[in-house]
């Protein structure tokens, strides 16, 4: 029977439980994994080897180059950038050489660094210094690159730097000879300076050239303004347009304000048409419009299609839709709707009008403005024109007296050789290598490698999709986690699938038992009958965890049924070592009933229902009202239903199972199932509004799980998994009376042979 009391609202949870996309109160009240620092050294733990790989081979070859590399020595030239060069006359300089803030010595230290200085250094080397400075390079026991030049290695070689809070700049050359980097160090500060005399020069001696000529033209120019300048009082007698143009500024003023007010109604007019287009376009109606529907007709309308609809709907629920009545009332809305458009079409019809006047009437300002302004042209052309030559006389008067001077005085200038800078110590040979360092750059690697091995570890776990910690099932994945399965190395499958009832495996049987115990911590899971276990892909335990939570009911005094519901493949009745002829396919062919198929007392309070055999369409017998009735039947007579469905990713024969559950317990195998393919099939619950009660994840290997679910599982608490034997014999010990023995639940059913 479905769970119709149990379904409700998607906004609801279940008993605290998962539903829809709201967390549990279990969820809240329980412990919220966060990625702390034991998590990532666990990272680190489990890929120790690449880490210890990756720092080794890094810090070994940072090694071998550092021991391997070239010896470098380095020379330094320190020069002094002066505020302002001595002058034996006080003339401004062409080339302007004062050290006034930053940005000025700044750009001092960008020329000592130029390719310019490069340039100049090369020149000077030419012959025995560059062959004898080259050879170094040509060397094989140096790192040479093929198509090096002697700039590119002066470029490579020196560093230029400067001294904070001075003027002072440090030119420093490295090269495998010490003599040689001292040597190239003094050439940089020299030809420095050289370049700064040189540059100061040469500018005086183009500015004395050029002022000079720029003198001659501007002596034409000032003849040619005052032979205008008669012309002009000749051409026109005195003439006053003052008054005029002060007239006719005024009336252009006030168009711009007029054309300004133009302009704001067509914006405003073209801004609403704009939107009736849009509606239009988008099909929407345009009573949606503020300045449509403000329209007291509009507004009129809309208000009695409003009144219509309402009573077209409140006649809907009473009579059809030919009754009289009823038909009187739509011919009354579709009239409505018809004056409505009519009214909202002539509404927008006048936007469109206002918008073609609008324009009209900015057009026409805009031609009396554009017409008033030639009349001002023309007007104060001849005014403007008059003073243009006043002013233009008088600037070529000054210009031609200051280029005169100008001359003289870079005249003077071109032979002076006073320079704004000065070495202060010359480089001299280096007597210890600065390069390579090899204390450094053992620490670099030996840093370099860790960070390396660590970075490449966490890459390696992030590419890592696999289910494996409480953070991937409760954040990732959001479920609760509500038990772990340890591993069990040494059983079979029919073993595993009887471990709390034969109690071969303490720390299984507790891991059950904890299952046990938080399911009955809340309301309704503590309430739910029928309970579905499901996975996301097979060869998860599905069935191991399906038969050991129905024997733990059971051994807590509850009537438990085992249902294997997977028609495809069934599995119970093969790890239970039990027949699969006659069950759960016999009774929907009506050939047997539910008490002939059922295999009774199992175990103590346990009862079988398997699925006699495998179908290929398994969905319509899930589907079916006989199968409904079957789990309706089983209701009445357990109290808890096991049900042992189907992978969800593969087939979605468990979705067609979940409107008969309860809820549903997802089990998820340690580091097999990816935490993509979970998070899908989860949601696929979640959307059948059906509470998942939890995920239990099986197969964990023991050795890790106190890492990983540090909050679930310690191995400290192994001395509470007690054997009965040594309880009774310790028992005995203590009292000196034979102890009680225990009554021994009823043995399993013997193996089919």
């Amino acid at each position: 029977m479905a769970r119709d009391k149990n379904t409700n609202d998607s906004s609801k949870s279940y008993g605290g439980y998962y539903y829809g996309e709201g967390y549990s109160n279990y969820a809240e009240a329980a412990f919220t994994p966060t990625r702390g620092i034991k998590d990532y050294l666990l990272i680190l733990r489990e890929r120790v080897w690449w880490f210890v790989a990756v720092s080794l081979v890094t810090f070994l070859g940072v090694a071998i180059y550092t021991l391997n590399s070239t010896k470098i020595f380095a020379s330094q030239a320190t020069v002094q950038v002066l505020r302002q060069q001595d002058k034996a006359v006080q003339f401004d300089d062409v080339v302007d050489m004062t050290v006034r803030n930053s940005e000025d010595f700044n750009t001092q230290v960008r020329i000592a660094d130029s390719a310019a200085l490069i340039a100049r250094v090369a020149d000077r080397m030419k012959g025995k210094l560059e062959n004898e400075f080259m050879s170094y390079f040509r060397d094989e026991g140096y790192a040479w690159k093929p198509g090096r030049n002697l700039p590119t290695v002066l470029i490579d070689s020196k560093k230029i730097s400067a001294i904070r809070q001075t003027l002072v700049i440090q030119i420093q050359f490295r090269h495998p000879n010490p003599e040689i980097a001292a040597k190239v160090a003094n050439l940089f500060a020299e030809e420095f300076i050289r370049y700064n005399l040189d540059l100061r020069l040469e500018g005086a001696r183009r500015a004395w050239e050029e002022n000079s000529q720029n003198a001659n033209a501007e002596k034409k120019k000032l003849q040619e303004i005052e032979i205008q300048m008669a012309q002009f009082k000749e051409k026109y007698k005195s003439v006053s347009f003052d008054a005029v143009s002060d007239t006719d500024t005024r009336e252009l003023i006030d168009y711009n304000q007029l054309l300004t007010q133009d302009k704001k109604m067509l914006d405003e007019s073209e801004t609403q048409w704009n939107l009736v287009e849009q509606l239009r376009r988008d099909g929407r109606d345009l009573w949606e419009l503020p300045f449509i529907s403000i329209n007291p007709q509009v507004s009129e309308l809309l208000t009695r299609r409003s009144m219509i609809k309402i009573e077209v709907a409140s006649l809907s629920k009473h009579y059809r839709v030919k009754h009289p009545k009823m038909a009187e009332a739509i011919i009354a809305l579709n009239a409505c709707d018809e004056q409505l458009t009519a009214m909202v079409n002539a509404s927008a019809e006048g936007i469109y009008n206002n918008l073609r006047r609008a324009r009209e009437n900015y057009k026409n300002t805009d031609a009396r403005i554009a017409a008033k302004k030639e009349e001002l042209i023309a007007i104060d052309k001849i005014r403007v024109e008059y003073n243009a030559l006043q002013r233009n006389l008088k600037a070529t008067q000054d210009y031609y007296d200051y280029l005169y001077k100008r001359a003289q005085q870079t005249l003077a200038q071109s032979s002076d050789e006073a320079t704004s800078v000065r070495i202060i110590d010359y480089a001299g040979p280096a007597l210890e290598p600065s390069s390579p360092d090899v204390l450094r750059n053992l620490a670099l690697g030996l840093f370099g490698g860790i960070a390396l091995g660590l970075g490449f570890v966490f890459i390696l776990a992030l590419l890592d999709d696999k289910v494996k910690s409480a953070f991937d099932i409760e954040t990732t994945i959001g479920l609760p986690l509500i038990g772990i399965i340890p591993r069990i190395s040494r059983a079979d499958a029919h073993m595993k699938a009887r471990m709390v009832a034969d109690g071969t495996d303490k720390h299984t049987v507790e891991a059950f038992r904890g299952i046990y115990s938080t399911l009955k911590l809340n309301e309704e899971s503590k309430k739910a009958k029928v309970v579905l276990v499901t996975s996301t892909i097979p060869s998860e335990g599905k069935s191991f965890v399906s038969t050991n939570i129905a024997l733990t009911f059971a051994a807590h005094g509850e009537k438990t049924i085992v249902i294997d519901a997977d028609l495809r493949m069934p599995n119970v009745a093969k790890s239970l070592d039990i027949d699969n002829k006659q069950g759960i396919l016999q009774i929907m062919k009506g050939e047997k009933t539910l008490d002939e198929v059922i295999l009774k007392d199992f175990w103590t309070n346990t009862d079988v229902l398997v699925t006699g055999g495998r179908t290929k369409n398994p969905t319509q017998i899930l589907t079916s009202e006989k199968f409904e009735s079957l789990i309706h039947e089983l209701r009445l007579r357990y109290d808890k239903i096991i049900i042992d469905s189907p992978p969800l990713a593969p087939v979605s024969d468990a979705l067609n199972i979940l409107p008969l559950a309860d809820g549903v317990v997802y089990v998820i195998r340690f580091n097999v199932v990816k935490r993509k393919t979970a998070n899908l099939n989860v949601r696929r619950l979640r959307e059948s509004n059906v509470p998942v009660f939890g995920a239990v994840l099986n197969n964990i290997n023991t050795a890790v799980a106190g890492y990983y679910y540090s909050h679930y599982y310690d191995k400290s608490y192994a001395h509470y998994y007690i054997d009965p034997k040594m309880a009774e014999d310790e028992l005995e010990t203590a009292s000196g009376k034979p102890a009680k023995k225990p009554i021994d639940p009823p043995p399993l059913p013997a193996r089919k042979s």
